[in-house]
């Protein structure tokens, strides 16, 4: 793996799925407005945050995606809100380019298929306790 000049490592679905992703960090996102006023008495408050996994390849693989806690559901769940950042661009066999936009798409399966949500609350509940 290379780190190109425009920032990406660039490889194969195949090889990413091959890599260990590490969890580095996760906050909650202290800008997340609320409450919200629901009407008289009731009032919704969103919890929020980031989180960020990392390879330990060199170049290093790096993914961040925001998250927020689903109060709706019981019990609680955290859920990947949005798109995935990374330095990844995903290739072809050719080594074409997916594309931002394919390549984000991949991510967040790959990301929704990882244990990131029990490590995510552990290490909230731990940082913030």
């Amino acid at each position: 793996m290379v780190l190109s000049e425009d920032g990406y490592v660039r490889l194969s679905p195949a090889a990413f799925a091959s890599i260990a992703l590490a969890h580095v960090l996760s906050e909650i996102d202290t800008d997340t407005p609320g409450p919200w006023a629901a009407g008289a008495g009731a009032s919704v408050s969103a919890i929020a945050g980031i989180t960020e996994w990392a390879s330990e390849t060199l170049p290093a693989l790096s993914l961040g995606w925001n998250w927020r806690l689903a109060t709706g559901r019981s019990p609680p769940r955290y859920e990947r809100d949005g798109e995935v950042r990374s330095n990844i661009m995903l290739v072809d066999a050719a080594q074409r380019d997916f594309g931002p936009l394919a390549t984000d798409a991949l991510l967040r399966v790959a990301v929704d298929a990882l244990d990131w949500r029990q490590v995510t609350a552990d290490y909230i509940s731990r940082r913030y306790a």
